[in-house]
């Protein structure tokens, strides 16, 4: 099964300084039929207004992923002092048994856009941790290694969840395969196009666009049209 879903199906918000682009049931979008794939409950795509920032609010027994695509955003769990999360810039908040999450752009002149994603932890009530790294698109051109995982041992960030997410940059027009393992993939365009393949269906996706995927054959990609391609591909079980 290979569920496409658009950029134009995604659900748009507004909310004071901040508009995003939501892909599953978020805050004043309620879809039953659209809760969660596997342990992904959230992906939305936000953009925040320069020199604002969002209210502090809790959170608790969730991992928190934030991915920024461009400008710089400040996200700390009650840390004040933590760096600014520069483009490029992974970060993994466990909320564990709570946190007061802040977030805010401090440039003020810049928009800051970030892609979020909250997934169930492997268990409740653990210690909130914060992790980040900056991983500029150009250490990632052709490069297939997680960025975060559930993995004990690894060059990565660490996550309390058994995922492995990807995110490479395509420059080529080569067939990439990605082997499911009888896992889901949830795989997220941010920019460029690409091509995906699976038994004989073929599927052409381009920025802002997601597949949902649960197929038991392997998985072909291929960057199609001029420019780059740049993919989040989250493995879970």
């Amino acid at each position: 099964m290979i569920k496409i879903v658009t950029s134009e199906e995604r659900h748009t918000a507004h909310a004071g300084p901040v508009q995003s682009e939501f892909s599953f049931s978020f805050a004043d979008y309620n879809d039953p039929g659209n809760a969660h794939f596997g342990c992904l409950l959230v992906l939305n795509d936000h953009t925040l207004a320069p020199g604002k920032e969002l209210e502090a609010h809790p959170h608790h027994d969730l991992e928190i992923v934030t991915y920024v695509i461009s400008g710089s955003l400040k996200s700390s769990a009650g840390s004040a002092g933590l760096e600014p999360l520069e483009e490029g810039s992974f970060q993994v908040l466990s909320s564990g048994t709570g946190i007061i999450h802040a977030e805010a752009n401090p440039s003020p002149v810049e928009p800051a856009r970030y892609l979020q994603m909250w997934f169930l932890p492997e268990g409740q009530g653990l210690p909130p941790a914060e992790s980040s790294r900056r991983i500029p698109r150009e250490k990632r051109i052709g490069n297939w290694m997680p960025v975060i995982s559930g993995k004990r041992d690894g060059d990565f960030l660490r996550i309390h969840q058994d995922v492995n997410l990807f995110a490479p940059v395509l420059t080529d027009q080569e067939e990439h395969l990605i082997r499911t393992s009888h896992r889901r993939q949830h795989l997220f365009v941010v920019e460029g196009h690409v091509e995906l393949s699976c038994e004989n269906q073929r599927f052409s996706l381009g920025p802002g666009d997601a597949a949902r995927i649960r197929c038991p054959d392997d998985l072909v990609l291929r960057k199609t049209g001029e420019g780059m391609a740049e993919l989040l591909i989250v493995d879970m079980p």
